[in-house]
């Protein structure tokens, strides 16, 4: 009877622990698509279990088994040593807090002990049923809630607090299962299971502030992003008026060698490159007026890299810029970003004929907008839920700069009290800010 609780017992965590790695590493057809590894899984789970715990000294068990499990579960699915054991922590986690949480509500509901509930069949079938029914409910709300999970990427490099603070406390829940095995020499088992759970509300009090820690320093490392992104705005800046710089000085050195040459007509010859060179230059540099000088200056660099890739480049002030209370530095992060993408758009599809950039800026309900579309392609509905996340890049070619404009965007939008939107059809893609007039925030 001993040997068949256990096996039945063992197959339900063997299935549980693939649950979690189903859930957490987002493989959720994982078992179905590969059933051969997974009833191999079970098989050797269930086998090395069993035999561990009728053959193995209590000292030694837990330490075995869960040395075994990393290893086992790394190799049948093919991930990281340290992904498996993020994951066997997580398992053993949930292990011990519905198994040490039902005990105690057992032990409270029935005014019994432990030692009753572990030799009296009644109590101990009670305890397992209700204990393994919390579990499935729990691998069940994971994948359920899986995509919350997803956003802390727990088996990225850039997430390594939340992947130790699950291995944190997966090593004290080994500790307290380790324990457990004399625990039926401690006379009061309900104060024993309180004092467990102080424990963890300790480490866990530990844990939150070294979470605070951890975002402040995500914070400063925003802020060096950030700042990042807007040098490399000027760096663009001082290349093309570096680049002026050159080609104005061979325009100069032509009209110098008209001047020296001397002949009858050097001053139509000279008149005429002057005015040559004076369209080339309307055409491709442009001033603006916004109401902002800066993003004037931003403007025209945007719009002399327009006209070389041959890009329509349209902008409507109804509205200046100094109507809105924002940094200068972090509004031109905002419209820097929002007209880069712009550009990327049609580097992702160079066959769009008419291609045009427009910014719009607009008040309607006493709201200050801003408006910037292009005609590249339609963003899918999927890309769109995750284009503002950290990370996410749409563009070929992926390297540690991508997928942080747009985040960066929407942080400096939402830190200036804006929202943004974005909508994507078939002939045009449009982002709207929204921001409070200077007069509202007064």
């Amino acid at each position: 009877m001993n040997a068949l609780r256990e096996i039945i017992l063992d197959c339900i965590e063997s299935l549980l622990f693939l649950g979690i790695f189903e859930a957490l590493y987002n493989e959720k057809k994982f078992i179905v698509q590969n059933k051969l590894r997974s009833i191999l899984f079970c098989i050797i789970f269930v086998f090395v279990t069993y035999w561990s715990t009728f053959n193995l000294p209590n000292a030694y068990h837990s330490l075995f088994i869960s040395v075994f499990d990393i290893l086992l579960l790394a190799y049948i699915t093919r991930i990281k040593i340290f992904t498996s054991a993020i994951i066997f922590s997580f398992f053993i986690i949930m292990l011990s807090v519905t198994e040490y949480s039902t005990q105690t509500i057992e032990m409270f509901l029935f005014n019994i002990d432990l030692n009753q509930i572990f030799l009296d069949l009644r109590y101990l079938l009670t305890f397992l049923i209700a204990s393994k029914m919390l579990q499935i409910l729990i691998v069940l709300l994971l994948f359920k809630f899986s995509k919350y999970f997803a956003k802390f990427k727990l088996f990225q490099q850039e997430s390594t607090l939340f992947s130790n603070l699950i291995i944190q406390a997966g090593i004290l829940s080994l500790f307290i299962f380790s324990v457990n095995y004399g625990i039926f020499n401690i006379k009061n088992t309900e104060v024993f299971n309180i004092l467990i759970f102080i424990l963890y509300f300790i480490l866990l009090i530990i844990e939150f502030k070294e979470l605070r820690e951890w975002g402040r320093i995500k914070n400063i490392e925003s802020g060096y992003k950030i700042q990042g992104n807007q040098i490399k705005n000027m760096q663009e800046i001082i290349s093309i008026i570096r680049q002026e710089k050159h080609d104005f000085a061979n325009h100069v050195n032509v009209i110098w060698g008209l001047c020296l040459l001397n002949k009858p007509n050097t001053v139509e010859r000279i008149k005429n490159y002057v005015t040559g060179i004076s369209d080339d230059i309307h055409s491709a540099f442009k001033f603006f007026n916004t109401g902002n000088e800066y993003l004037d200056g931003l403007l025209s660099i945007k719009n002399n890299y327009a006209v070389k890739n041959n890009i329509d480049f349209n902008i409507t002030i109804d509205e200046p810029f100094s109507s809105i209370k924002i940094k200068e530095n972090e509004l031109i992060s905002i419209i820097s970003n929002l007209v880069d993408n712009a550009f990327e758009a049609f580097k992702l599809k160079s066959n769009i004929e008419n291609k045009k950039i427009s910014i719009n800026t607009f008040i309607k309900d006493k709201n200050f907008y801003i408006e910037i579309s292009n005609n590249g392609d339609m963003i899918p509905e999927n890309i769109q839920e995750k284009i503002f996340n950290k990370g996410f890049s749409t563009k070929t070619k992926e390297s540690d700069d991508h997928g942080f404009g747009l985040y960066i965007t929407k942080q400096l939008i939402n830190q200036n009290n804006g929202y943004i939107t974005l909508e994507s059809k078939s002939e045009i893609t449009k982002f709207l800010i929204k921001f409070e007039t200077e007069e509202m925030n007064i």
